[in-house]
């Protein structure tokens, strides 16, 4: 059989996407609620390229929080009270510059200085 070249064969190659293209493709995947493997499915994407770019976008952006200085507000206590001992324990929220979002239960009694070691340990993984 001879190849001649004006085959006019459809080409199987699929065209690059741009990078900017993957972020969209990726928030779209987390909106979606779907799991990759249906989103890929869905919009006929090949399940190992969206992962791929799954991962390399979150690398970058893990790249960028660890370099990131993070930024905290000045805080002054305008005037200091006793807490009752009966007093009921206080919901607080910390945002760690990992990005996780920490709620914990303090006591009443309980120092800034213990909660600022908590807050350290859990930024720098160790076990409490």
């Amino acid at each position: 059989m001879e190849k001649t070249e004006n085959s006019t064969a459809p080409s199987t190659k699929r065209r690059r996407r741009p990078r900017a293209t993957w972020i969209k493709e990726i928030r779209s995947l987390r909106d979606s609620g779907l799991s990759c493997e249906e989103y890929a499915a869905k919009k006929g994407i090949v399940l190992s390229t969206l992962k791929f770019w799954m991962r390399v976008l979150r690398n970058e952006v893990g790249a960028r929080t660890k370099s990131a200085v993070p930024a905290f507000l000045p805080v002054s206590v305008l005037q200091a009270v006793e807490a009752p001992a009966s007093a009921a324990n206080v919901m607080i929220e910390v945002d760690l510059a990992n990005g996780r979002r920490v709620r914990m239960q303090v006591r009443p009694n309980m120092t800034s200085k213990r909660v600022s070691e908590l807050v350290d340990a859990l930024e720098s993984g160790l076990r409490c």
